[in-house]
């Protein structure tokens, strides 16, 4: 199974350059190309989006032709509506003080227009070439933990997502034991990341029922995936760091001969 995987594939893009505007009320149509700037526009509207816990929407455009005014027409009064909740950027793609954005995102040859959807925490949550209207947007808005799993996912980690009881699962919360000995492990410490999730949490039954879990189902009970999403197994509390190493060292086998899970490598095949 994969998280979302039609929008972590959009980690493959990248994004290039800028006239940024935070959106606080009106926008204008995207603007011509400027000079070089010292500075990102668009970086620090992002920045500063993300400091309030709201979403940017990247307007990414190559050149102002009739498809693209068809699209930020279509764009502009739609994401008005969700001026409480994201800001808008507009980045001409071949602005230069924008290489690094474009280049971080990888959307330099990618179809244009194109609007990404940055989650406060930085993940990718979704990415629209057409459409441009409020259902698109809407959909680009997921979870705090889903948000989590895309960003460890689309930063080559490992994720464990850890279903408790507990309202608040960061209080005292019980981890399978396992999972706690693979995440202490020298060699997988910094490529796999846990997020915990309660499982009378509303706001995640969406991701539950992606992942399979019954919100009755006897807790701890961790779901483990790999980039770009694949589901590596599911463990109870009795599951030892060996039966895990175990697992994934089997869907490693099915991505590429010595290949390798976390930073750097490939996700195992389904």
């Amino acid at each position: 199974m994969r998280l979302l995987y039609l929008v972590i594939a959009t980690t493959l893009l990248t994004a290039t350059t800028t006239m940024a505007t935070a959106q606080n009320g009106g926008m204008s149509a995207p603007p011509a190309a400027q000079p070089v700037a010292t500075a990102s526009a668009a970086q620090a509207a992002i920045d500063r989006a993300a400091s309030t816990g709201k979403y940017t929407f990247v307007f990414f455009w190559k050149e102002k032709n009739d498809q693209t005014d068809k699209a930020w027409s279509a764009f502009q009064p739609a994401a008005a509506t969700f001026a409480k909740s994201a800001d808008v950027v507009s980045i001409q793609i071949t602005d230069p003080a924008e290489k690094q954005i474009v280049d971080r995102y990888g959307v330099s040859r990618a179809p244009m227009p194109l609007v990404l959807a940055v989650a406060p925490c930085g993940a990718i949550t979704k990415g629209f070439n057409k459409g441009f209207g409020e259902k698109e947007i809407r959909e680009s808005f997921v979870s705090r933990c889903t948000e989590r799993c895309m960003k460890a996912l689309q930063s080559r980690k490992l994720v464990f997502i850890c279903v408790v009881d507990q309202a608040d699962p960061q209080a005292q919360t019980t981890i399978p034991q396992g999972v706690e000995d693979f995440k202490a492990d020298a060699k997988y410490n910094r490529a796999t990341e846990i997020v915990l999730v309660s499982a009378s949490d509303k706001d995640e039954a969406k991701l539950l029922q992606k992942m399979r879990i019954d919100p009755r189902t006897p807790k701890p009970v961790a779901v483990f995936l790999a980039p770009p999403g694949a589901m590596i197994g599911k463990f109870d509390g009795r599951a030892t760091k060996e039966q895990i190493i175990a697992k994934l060292a089997s869907a490693q086998s099915g991505c590429c001969p010595g290949g390798k899970c976390g930073p750097g490598g490939c996700g195992p095949k389904q």
